[in-house]
């Protein structure tokens, strides 16, 4: 077998140098930079809602609300009632001949106050298309000074049916101090739950009366249990009262008509100074009418309604 032959090799003697393979930062260097990652991980955290609803706005804007001008106020005498809702039993109309108060049922027009006389005209229109009976709408005219305070409440129409559409003028007396002083007009409709209590002197068999009285008349309404049943209006004119002939011939034959009405009986006494009417109406056969200026009403209406209606009709009760 021949012999391997091995290839001399020259070995440097030379001295082993270090070489680098990799670097360490400062670890103070390294500390302050994750404080800082961390720091804003964390503030991104708390404010996200507030970071989002920014976003959204920016992609999404909410567009701007358009302005609304104000619309003119339709009435020129018709002021905002003071606790700014939209009341209109509580709206006040300046007064002026030309007011137009206006409702879904009725309207109101033509209102004048007569000083001299102590009056208040006013029409009244039915302000639909069908018959209504005025007098159960239950309106009053409010009668206030410049200060707006409640001088008188006069009962809208005492009675009577109006047409669709059709209208009627009524006259109505009120105080020298609602003629001369009245300053605002509120229109309201009342319910039954709006008229205050009275209380009246009861017997022991619950018998009360309550008596009403004007310039010429004092009626007294005759309760039981505070239901009303009977009603005796008596009128006296003296033949010095103003209109006194024409008076005396009117009244003459309204106490005729009343002698010929189911319920009710009127006497007509002349004597040396002028004459006087005493009617007497029985509501268990008489229904409801007028007896000159006075409400007889219903049997059994509570005493409550008779007042605060007699009241609004130009009679002081007690």
């Amino acid at each position: 077998m021949a012999k391997k032959k091995y290839k001399n090799v020259k070995v440097e003697q030379e001295e082993l140098k270090p070489i680098a393979i990799g670097a360490f930062e400062s670890r103070k260097k390294t500390s302050v930079g994750i404080f800082i990652i961390l720091t804003i991980f964390v503030l991104v955290v708390i404010f996200l809602p507030q970071i989002t609803e920014k976003i959204n706005e920016y992609l999404d804007p909410t567009p701007p609300t358009p302005t609304t001008p104000n619309t003119p106020n339709e009435n020129p005498n018709e002021e905002d009632p003071d606790d700014g809702e939209d009341n209109e039993d509580e709206t006040f109309y300046q007064y002026d001949p030309t007011l137009r108060i206006e409702r879904e049922d009725v309207i109101i027009s033509d209102i004048s106050i007569d000083a001299t006389n102590n009056t208040i005209t006013y029409s009244v229109t039915n302000n639909t298309n069908a018959y209504q009976d005025m007098e159960t709408l239950n309106y009053y005219i409010e009668i206030y000074n410049t200060e707006r305070t409640l001088i008188e409440r006069v009962k809208l129409v005492p009675e009577g049916l109006l047409a669709g559409g059709a209208f009627e003028n009524f006259t109505r007396p009120i105080t020298s101090t609602s003629a001369t002083t009245i300053g605002y007009i509120v229109l309201v409709k009342k319910t039954l739950d709006d008229y205050p209590e009275v209380e009246l002197a009861t017997d022991g068999d619950g018998n009360s009366s309550l008596v009403c009285t004007n310039a010429h008349e004092t009626v007294t309404y005759e309760f039981n249990n505070n239901a009303l049943k009977s009603v005796t209006s008596i009128v006296e004119y003296v033949n010095t009262d103003a209109n006194y002939t024409d008076i005396y011939s009117t009244y003459q034959t309204l106490a005729d008509s009343y002698n010929r009405t189911n319920g009710i009986t009127s006497n007509f006494f002349i004597n040396t100074g002028g004459f006087n009417i005493t009617t007497l109406i029985d509501l268990e056969s008489a229904s409801r009418t007028y007896i000159f200026n006075a409400d007889t009403f219903t049997l059994d209406t509570e005493a409550k309604e008779v007042s605060f209606e007699m009241e609004a009709q130009g009679f002081d009760c007690n």
